[in-house]
């Protein structure tokens, strides 16, 4: 029998949403066993399920949002039943993982690097189609920051004196950007790179660059339509969350008289060099501020959406957490140091709300939290963007929360208080005895998909066993079929919080 709430009475079933809600993800068979989801025998089944989609590399994100859960997961489980099978099943995928970096790949981001680290693109870069005159050269680069990038496409039309129609298109919008005789000529009215660039707004992320190193008037580009090439780049927040594990289980292993014997121990030791040099790649982006302060910004002209901005908490955080190993594996106080400037960065952010703390996605000093006008020229793909003050929903803070309980552990108690992260589970995420909500002020519609990711608060089990209780609640009402590496890590977490796994961390 599962623990009742400790001390809150919650009505099953009555709230908005209500069981109409609880859709939209695979559930167990009627005739299926239920899984007991704190057991090792889920983990698994979670394991199975995760290895079955079989990911061979991080162009789609597949690395960042599946291998790292499991990766953590498994160390998760080392430390709920000791059981060193999870360790070298973590050896295993380590394994796989850096055999598949893109200098192991041969494979290169956007500015030319092939590093020990890895690139993505997909929904998460801008695609670049090339618009040529009429000889054929290359004259202006169209791009789009959004969604589906590399599906968009650029079609030439109605070409008579030295001008022509563009339209531009992208399946994840309905809206046509139809341009009607435009031109080459810079000297124009009509030039095609500021038509394009005065067509971008918020939704619609069209800008070009003229590549001609000196743009003059040309021929008309030829009918057709041009396809549009996917931009690779290595987001800070995929090498974090890719090497937080590493860097945690070379400190576990190096740390520990038991483990660090054998190749176990050189094992670590590479693990822990992998680490350190992925976490080298993205220090251009660090920004430390001289109220103590730091972050992580992307770089301006990177083909990514909001290049040249701050990078929102949990994704400079994401990166944080690996600090915070690489502090503890090797005392260098370089890397104490950035940890307690990001947790101080963290701080205007954090408002108490009834004994509980409420943040929002955007830092409240960044770019994207107030907004931007054009003229600012702060960014290259996305020019201008209104103030986004958005709550932030608890599968991303789970990972500021993770980096949080991390700094904690390895005793940088700067900053964020524990106990009220821990109370914005107990006092804001719980809707009712089965259901969380999707924003940490207690707000939003959580469907499963979100809900069953509220197990990655594990950590905080540590402070408060209700979030062990509610957590396996969820999971437990959903009947999930967990397939995810973020489903194996929530198994990993109510295995690690019943059986008391901070003990051994």
């Amino acid at each position: 029998m599962h623990p009742q709430l400790s001390r809150r009475t919650l009505i099953l079933g009555t709230t908005a949403g209500g069981v109409a809600a609880w859709t939209g993800l695979p559930a167990l068979s009627a005739s299926a066993a239920p899984l007991v989801y704190d057991s090792p025998e889920a983990f698994d089944a979670a394991q199975s399920g995760y290895l079955a989609s079989n990911p061979q590399n991080n162009e789609a994100g597949l690395y960042a949002w599946g291998e790292s859960y499991f990766l953590l997961a498994l160390l998760r489980m080392y430390e709920a039943h000791q059981d060193e099978r999870y360790l070298r099943t973590f050896e295993d995928r380590a394994r796989h993982l850096l055999a598949t970096t893109d200098q192991a790949r041969h494979v290169q981001d956007y500015a030319g690097r092939s590093g020990k680290v890895w690139r993505t693109a997909g929904n998460y870069t801008a695609g670049h189609g090339v618009l040529p005159d009429g000889s054929g050269r290359a004259a202006v680069q169209l791009r789009w920051a959004g969604s589906r990038s590399a599906e968009s496409t650029a079609e030439v039309s109605n070409v008579a004196n030295g001008t022509f129609d563009l339209a531009l298109r992208n399946p994840a919008t309905t809206t046509v950007v139809t341009l009607r005789g435009v031109s080459l000529d810079p000297a124009s009215p009509a030039y095609v790179v500021a038509a394009v660039n005065n067509a971008y707004n918020a939704s619609l992320r069209w800008t070009a660059v003229d590549l001609r190193s000196s743009p003059a008037a040309a021929p008309a580009p030829t009918a057709a339509t041009i396809t549009f090439q996917p931009q690779f780049y290595v987001f800070a927040v995929h090498t974090g969350m890719l090497a937080f594990p590493l860097a945690r289980y070379a400190r576990m292993v190096l740390q520990s008289s038991k483990l660090r014997r054998g190749k176990r121990r050189q094992f670590a030791r590479d693990m822990l060099a992998a680490a350190t040099e992925a976490v080298r790649f993205h220090d251009p982006e660090w920004v430390s501020r001289s109220d103590g302060t730091g972050d992580y910004v992307w770089p301006k002209g990177a083909p990514i959406p909001f290049d040249g901005t701050i990078q929102p908490y949990n994704q400079s955080q994401g990166i944080g957490q690996v600090l915070v190993e690489l502090f503890r594996a090797t005392g260098n106080p370089h890397y104490r140091d950035r940890v307690v400037q990001l947790l101080k960065a963290y701080q205007p952010a954090l408002r108490v709300v009834d004994g509980a703390y409420v943040w929002t996605y955007w830092p409240p000093y960044s770019e994207l939290y107030n907004g931007y006008a054009k003229t600012a020229g702060i960014s290259e793909y996305t020019p201008s963007y209104p103030a986004s003050k958005q709550i932030e929903d608890l599968s991303h803070a789970a990972i500021s929360t993770e980096f949080v309980h991390a700094a904690y552990d390895a005793g940088i108690t700067a900053g964020p208080d524990v106990q009220l992260f821990t109370k914005t589970f107990t006092q804001k995420l719980i809707r009712s005895a089965t259901e969380v909500w999707y924003r940490v002020d207690g707000t939003g519609d959580a469907v499963p998909a979100n809900a069953v990711q509220c197990a990655r608060w594990g950590a905080y089990a540590e402070q408060d066993v209700l979030v062990y209780q509610q957590s396996l609640r969820v999971y437990d009402a959903v009947q999930l079929v967990p397939v995810q590496g973020s489903h194996a890590l929530g198994i990993a977490y109510l295995n690690w919080a019943k059986n008391s796994g901070w003990r051994n961390k």
